[in-house]
């Protein structure tokens, strides 16, 4: 009679562990799926042989705890001479969407101001704004202006490592950085200075979300050479954020080498003066 009632309860043991590990594994959230179905859908992305979640490493997480969300960053491997990245959205279910953060060569993708897509690049027939956008609306992180404003400073801020824009900022667009991307052609530097430039006064004139408003909507990441700045086509703070976001290319292109950009020393009336090249 005992060994008969310790038998049930060791079945009925063994029966609620099962449960319970099949029901632990389920709600976690499938990162594997999220990234192969967007490899799948963007030949851009390079696959992986095997687990693509293995291909596309972690870079870095971030977890914000107030509105329990979690956001990744993932990398091609660093043989990869144009590595591509991937930003994954985990909300509070477990349910994740996977959005391509592209290099600068997809023009499209980025739509940048005051620029102009290179010659033999494939699109990718849509855009960071619709993909950041669609990714909040799918897993409710957007149910407010609120929520939807955690996501988009730990995004930036957290994530992505990106310095805040201001308008006493001017000097960071007189100098000009490098970037390699060896095959597209090798820029001129006044015409970069000059889209710099732009971009500059383009930020300013939006750089604040509301009038008299003291935070600011605009978001230099340096290790990918872009500025993204953020404006909410909603006033209402209890409705869903109706992002426009603006994207604006830094730096200036060369194929590396001796491939320089030309450019030419500009002399005022009392000195000659050489604007900077940061390499």
């Amino acid at each position: 009679m005992k060994s008969s009632l310790l038998k049930s309860s060791l079945l009925l043991l063994l029966i609620m562990t099962t449960l319970y590990s099949c029901q632990t594994k389920s709600t976690q959230p499938n990162i594997e799926k999220a990234i192969s179905d967007l490899t799948d859908k963007y030949p851009q992305l390079p696959k992986g042989k095997t687990n693509q979640s293995d291909y596309y490493k972690l870079v870095r997480s971030v977890t914000n705890g107030e509105c329990n969300f979690q956001l990744q960053l993932r990398s091609t491997p660093d043989s990869i001479e144009d590595k591509q990245q991937i930003i994954i959205l985990i909300n509070k279910e477990n349910e994740c969407y996977a959005i391509p953060f592209f290099s600068n060569r997809y023009f499209d993708y980025w739509n940048f101001e005051f620029d102009r897509p290179t010659k033999g690049v494939k699109k990718t027939n849509t855009t960071f704004e619709k993909e950041f956008t669609t990714a909040i609306n799918t897993l409710s992180l957007n149910d407010t202006l609120e929520t939807s404003s955690k996501v988009i400073n730990e995004l930036f801020t957290s994530l992505l490592n990106c310095e805040t824009v201001k308008e006493t900022d001017s000097r960071q667009f007189e100098g000009l950085s490098l970037t390699k991307c060896y095959d597209q052609p090798t820029e001129n530097f006044d015409s970069c200075w000059a889209r710099q430039r732009k971009n500059f006064i383009s930020i300013k004139r939006l750089i604040h979300p509301a009038k008299y408003y003291y935070n600011y909507n605009a978001y230099l990441d340096s290790r990918n050479s872009r500025i993204y700045q953020i404006i909410n086509q909603e006033n209402d703070r209890w409705k869903k954020m109706k992002p426009l976001i603006k994207m604006y290319r830094q730096g200036c292109n060369f194929r590396g080498g001796n491939d320089l950009p030309n450019f030419k020393i500009k002399k005022t009336s009392n000195t000659s003066k050489q604007s900077k090249i940061q390499k």
